[in-house]
């Protein structure tokens, strides 16, 4: 005899389509992008290095080593976060599965 599986325990997931995994690889790729640009004007203005491209992009970007510093600590503290709440999901789904596979048993 079959079992009934209940209903709230059924993960139905839909794939994007192909538009959509593209928009979000575009935005993405935008993203890592300026990322990189703001990361290496202020490697180079660390490290001393100065042209009047840099300096021009620095001030329309507003940049400071303050901000820079404080940015850079702020994604460490996201990344901890991130890190601990996603190994505390991992561990309690993991816990469900454990539980579910002893009560099919």
């Amino acid at each position: 005899m079959r079992q009934q599986k209940d209903p709230r325990s059924l993960i139905i997931r839909k794939r994007p389509s192909l538009w959509e995994r593209l928009r979000r690889a575009v935005i993405l790729l935008v993203l890592w992008l300026i990322t990189g640009f703001i990361i290496y004007i202020n490697v180079c203005f660390l490290l001393g290095v100065y042209s009047d491209a840099l300096v021009s992009d620095y001030l329309v970007l507003n940049l400071s080593l303050h901000l820079y510093k404080t940015l850079a600590i702020l994604v460490i503290i996201v990344a901890v976060l991130i890190t601990f709440f996603g190994t505390l999901h991992i561990n309690t789904l993991k816990r469900r599965a454990k539980h579910r596979e002893q009560d099919n048993a």
